[in-house]
């Protein structure tokens, strides 16, 4: 098993935010509000299998979701809200805040 962390960055307002692996649910986190001196809503760390996986994520609150095959051993995902669409990409696992 393999750790990823999901940064939430931009654009969250109270929302609720589902993440799944392959499918299944891994993580759900209520009232994600991005700060906006940091730039980052939330850090979530969920495990992956040891072979590739899909990770998912659903702003239920707003009916967004997006997912991404993940190949390889990521380390990190940076999701944010960007002119009303969910945006996925993989990080470097070096992200930091403040």
């Amino acid at each position: 098993m393999q750790e990823l962390l999901i940064i939430l960055q931009d654009g969250f307002d109270a929302d609720d935010v589902e993440v799944t692996v392959n499918h299944k649910e891994a993580h759900h986190e209520r009232d994600v509000s991005t700060r906006e001196m940091l730039g980052m809503a939330a850090e979530i760390s969920v495990e992956l299998p040891a072979k590739g996986s899909t990770v998912g994520v659903e702003v239920t609150s707003r009916r967004l979701s997006a997912s991404k095959k993940l190949h390889g051993k990521a380390k990190s995902l940076l999701v944010s809200i960007e002119d009303g669409e969910l945006v996925m990409r993989e990080g470097t696992g070096r992200e930091a805040f403040l």
